[in-house]
Formats: structure tokens, sequence, C-alpha cells
């Protein structure tokens, strides 16, 4: 015995009472099967509703050959045969008729507007998506798309439900949505003057109950095009957050929201400019604290000069920045390190030596745990601990002694 789908007559329908058919246990969740239901199982795109039966959590539902399967938080005291009552998640089921209702108007305006057909569409519980066939989308074509789906929300048409039985019933409709296949029993949602389309998805009983919809993104996926979009009061809500967002940073800039993206746009200019100068003047730094160590930390050792410095803080590029300098020297090796902003270690080789410098930096870094690379005359890591720092260093300086 089949399910009865009071939701295909009724989506405003919230209480319902139903026999039990079936009880059984699915990988430890119980579950059930009644001779009615309110509950729409996740088919079409949609997710399924949300609800309590007998005052229990129903978590989800399902439909499998024609049964609309109740998944539950906890076992149901009643048995096979007995009468229970059920309850949807109401703003839960609104929330899903205005997201399948906005997306059967976004449908049709794609349709209106380029003859693209909708391929998919995936309801999620934050945001949904549809596909259609490649395209070149833009800003300007998705304010048309967005002025007509609202134009046709604000006209708060009549949307019909209802099933026909044929081809001959369905042609009759002259829809551009629907693929004209075999079938027993098809049901339709028709937009009054707009859109004609299969669909066993709940759905609101007029354009307007949609509210809003906004396009908030799309993107190119090999031959087909995915959007996304909100509807109703997640479209409401999210207005209300960016707004918020954009209020908030209309203060912290001391500007007013017409004047904020000029006012970022110059910011960000001025700090690319910042960074230039930052940059020139690190360079500078680098250069100078390359010659100073040159005077102060160069010494001879055997058949090369050692220069080695560590470092209390540092940016990891100024440091092989600097171990390059060096390296123009005759006969040097340089070893050099920071402990900020992360402990890093750099070993360098003048182009006039012959030095395992990578075995041997290598070989540190595998004793204190650390990660770099590099090449035969410049490596480059980082330690996990800073204070492991000092010893790694310690180390280094001695694996070139020695």
């Amino acid at each position: 015995m089949k399910t009865e789908k009071l939701y295909y007559n009724d989506s405003y329908q919230t209480t319902f009472k139903g026999n039990i058919l079936e009880k059984y246990v699915v990988q430890g969740q119980p579950a059930l099967i009644l001779d009615k239901t309110c509950f729409y199982p996740s088919s079409g795109g949609q997710i399924s509703d949300r609800g309590m039966i007998e005052g229990i959590p129903v978590l989800s539902a399902e439909e499998e050959n024609g049964k609309v399967i109740h998944y539950l938080e906890k076992e149901i005291g009643a048995g096979i045969g007995e009468t229970v009552c059920g309850k949807i998640d109401w703003p839960y089921r609104f929330d899903h008729m205005q997201q399948h209702t906005g997306q059967h108007i976004l449908s049709g305006a794609l349709m209106k507007l380029w003859q693209k057909d909708t391929q998919s569409f995936h309801m999620g519980e934050e945001i949904s998506t549809l596909d259609i066939p490649a395209m070149v989308l833009d800003e300007q074509k998705i304010r048309e798309v967005e002025q007509l789906t609202n134009q046709i929300i604000y006209e708060d048409r009549v949307i019909h439900n209802y099933s026909v039985k044929n081809n001959a019933e369905l042609k009759e409709k002259g829809t551009f949505r629907i693929k004209h296949e075999q079938f027993e029993e098809l049901r339709i949602i028709e937009i009054d003057g707009f859109d004609i389309s299969a669909c066993g998805g709940t759905h609101c009983n007029r354009t307007g109950e949609v509210g809003l919809i906004k396009v908030t993104g799309w993107e190119n996926r090999k031959d087909k095009i995915r959007i996304s979009f909100l509807c109703g009061l997640r479209a409401f809500a999210d207005y209300q957050k960016k707004h918020g967002i954009i209020k908030n940073l209309s203060h912290y800039f001391t500007t007013g929201i017409e004047q904020l993206e000029e006012k970022i746009i110059q910011l960000n200019l001025e700090q690319k400019e910042l960074s230039k100068s930052v940059d020139r003047m690190e360079r500078r730094i680098v250069e100078f604290e390359s010659e100073e160590l040159k005077k102060e930390n160069r010494r001879e050792e055997k058949d090369f000069f050692l220069i080695d410095k560590l470092f209390m803080e540092h940016k990891i590029q100024n440091i092989r920045q600097m171990a390059q300098l060096l390296a123009r020297e005759e006969k040097s090796i340089i070893v050099l390190g920071a402990e900020k902003p992360e402990p890093v270690l750099c070993l360098a080789l003048s182009s006039d030596l012959k030095f395992p410098v990578k075995e041997m930096f290598n070989k540190v870094m595998l004793e204190f745990k650390g990660k770099g690379g590099g090449t035969e005359n410049l490596v480059l890591g980082k330690l996990e601990r800073e204070d492991d720092l000092q010893k790694a260093y310690q180390r280094l300086v001695q694996l070139i002694l020695s």
C-alpha cells in the first residue's frame, strides 16, 4: 500500500492523522511508514520536511516505491495499525515553498529571456542552485533576470496545482518547460500566464508569497552554468546581514554608504603605494644589515669565510634576500635565522665553493622536525617550535665547522 501524499493537494496543511503501515529500524534509526502524510520526502532537488509524530522529532523523510519513510529521533510507542498525529515544522516548510516556487519563477525567466532550460535544481539549507546550458552571463544579464523575476512576484500571480493524465492534455497547455515523454499521470505547477512545469514539490499559492528573489552568484562548469540564488526570508536575512556589514564599514571609514565604494578604492590605492614604500625601505634595511654583517660577523675559517647571525625578528623574505646578497662574497658560507614572526633558518653558499650545504641543512631539519628546501647554493626552512631555533642554528654551524 502506497502512502497518500497530502502535500500534493495542500502545501499549507500542517497537521494530520495517519495509520502506521510499517515499523522498523534502519542502521539504528527508528523508521515508520504511514498510510497518509504531510511530510514531504527529499526529492526533485527539494529537502525533506521536519516536524513531529506523537511528539517525537521527525529528522527526515524519504520516498521508496510510493511509500514515504519517516526517520524518527527515537522509537514510537504506537504499533502497526494504530493512528498517530503528525505536525510539520511550518517555518521550515514555508522556507522550502519560497525557494522552490522562486526557482520556478527564475527558471521561467531564464527561458523567457534567453531560451535556457533548467537542467537541474538543488535546494540547500542556506542557498539554492540551478544549472542551465552554457551562455555568456554578466552583471547586466543578472539584473535583467532579477528584474523580471521580481516583477512576477510583485504582480502576485496565481499558482495552479493540477495533474494531467496523458500527452494530449499536456499539449493543450502549450507548455515550454515540460519534456513530452510517456507517463501515466503528471503533476503540474503553473504560474498564471508565465510558466508551466512538471513538479512534485511543495509550492506557494501566489507568487507574492515568494517575497524576493536575489541571484548571489554564478560559475561556469564546462558545458553549463550554475546559478546560486536566495528567495523569500532567506533573501531578506541576507540583505539585513549585508546591509549591517556595509553600515558598520561606513561608520568605520567615517563616510556615507553612497561614498563607501569610492572610499575603499581610494584606501586600497593608498595602501598599495604604502606597501611599495615599505618594500623599498625594507630592501634598503636588508642591504644595510648585509654590509654590517660583512664587517662585524664575517670570520675566516680553514678555506672559507663564515657569516652567521640569529635575529630576534625578520621576515622570511628578508632573510632570504640578505643571504643572497652575502653569497656574492668570495668563498663565503652564510647561516642566518630569525625567531619571529616564525622560526626560520637559512643556509647559503657562494658560487666559487663546493660544499654539501643542502645535505647538511636537510640533516638538521630532519633532526629538529623542520621543513624546507631550495637549491644547492641556498636552502631555507621553518621549524615547528621557536625553542628549537637556537639549537638548530648552533647544530648547523657546528656541522659546517667540522
